[in-house]
């Protein structure tokens, strides 16, 4: 087996956590060519990683681009998968018509794809179709289980993400950006990319004051798809309040330099609080909505209420009210939080 492709077209938690699919093949058949295709603004998580020896970011369509064109580009970048024959070709969470096209593309002799979310063109698509047995429920563990179908060894299940000295010199440069880079910090993130799954702005400011009150510095930080949340709690504090820092921006590179630098991290259930554990650091995960099973954390742990509607999925527009985060008690965050040493 020399050459190898997986395809990842998920959601950044989704990457972090497959990590150790990557790892479990190198160190298996240390010739092997391993490459990843994800979507590409994914791709510069994975560029430090030993284990792969290309990242291959999916085409994006260009806004000025005509529907001919965009086809023509596709169909250009479905030739170039398949003119590298490869021998494997793992399409690891097989969900929607775009991975599928790119396995059935390749032609390679072997395709792999998941048998939990089948359609009956699958037959066609893949030549293995593997399922997860139902003790398997933590997400790195199934995928470990789909490696090792093929005949890898899998020693290291968890996910561990490599971190370069460009990531660390990003870091320092936007920390610094308001004095002195402080060496004890929490990394904060008030957002999740879903209204539903975010913790109420109130709790949160209660949950920075009670932090500034132990001493430690608060980096609080979101994406743009969480301006919103971020901004309605940056307004509830002075503009230079001692001791907290206020970051909204999207370069991924630059948000590992900042967790791997950290003491750890807290937030809604979201990619960043992944990351965070593939870097080493522990977490405490708000969940309410999502699947505190499949994503619990293997490095910290989590908080929910517990009511009995939760987990849901309703992320967006089914649930009009998200009860099951807004009785997440701040004297409960605090707790854990001091339970997995964040705070002392």
């Amino acid at each position: 087996m020399k050459k190898v492709l997986f395809v990842g077209l998920r959601a950044m938690g989704d990457m972090v956590l497959t990590l150790s699919v990557l790892r479990a093949v190198r160190d298996s058949c240390p010739e092997a060519k391993v490459d990843y295709l994800l979507e590409s603004g994914m791709a510069v998580l994975f560029q430090e990683e030993p284990f792969v020896r290309r990242v291959i970011p999916l085409p994006r369509t260009g806004k000025s681009e005509s529907r001919l064109s965009s086809i023509h580009s596709y169909l250009k970048f479905l030739l170039s998968v398949r003119q590298e024959g490869y021998d494997v070709v793992v399409d690891l969470f097989s969900r929607g018509p775009r991975s599928r096209l790119i396995v059935w593309f390749s032609r390679a002799a072997r395709r792999v794809g998941v048998a939990d979310h089948t359609t009956w063109l699958d037959r066609w698509i893949y030549t293995d179709r593997i399922r997860f047995p139902n003790v398997l429920t933590q997400v790195y563990d199934q995928m470990l289980y789909l490696v090792r179908g093929l005949g890898f060894r899998t020693d290291f299940p968890q996910p561990r993400m490599s971190i370069g000295s460009e990531n660390i010199q990003k870091a320092i440069g936007l920390l610094g950006k308001s004095g002195e880079v402080k060496t004890e910090y929490l990394v904060l993130f008030p957002g999740s990319g879903q209204k539903n799954k975010n913790w109420p702005t109130l709790n949160w400011e209660k949950l920075i004051r009670s932090i500034r009150r132990t001493g430690v510095h608060v980096v609080v930080m979101a994406g743009p798809l969480d301006r919103e949340p971020f901004e309605e709690l940056r307004r509830l504090f002075e503009l230079e309040e001692a001791g907290i820092q206020w970051f909204l921006q999207s370069d991924l590179s630059v948000l590992k330099g900042v967790l791997a630098l950290s003491r750890g991290a807290v937030g809604n259930d979201s990619g960043p609080l992944h990351l965070a554990q593939a870097l080493g650091k522990k977490a405490v995960v708000l969940f309410g909505p999502g699947d505190h099973v499949s994503y619990r954390p293997y490095l910290g742990s989590f908080v929910r209420s517990g009511l009995s509607c939760s987990p849901c999925q309703s992320f967006v527009s089914r649930c009009p009210d998200n009860q099951c985060m807004k009785t997440i008690s701040v004297e409960s965050v605090l707790e854990e939080m001091f339970r997995q040493g964040l705070l002392v």
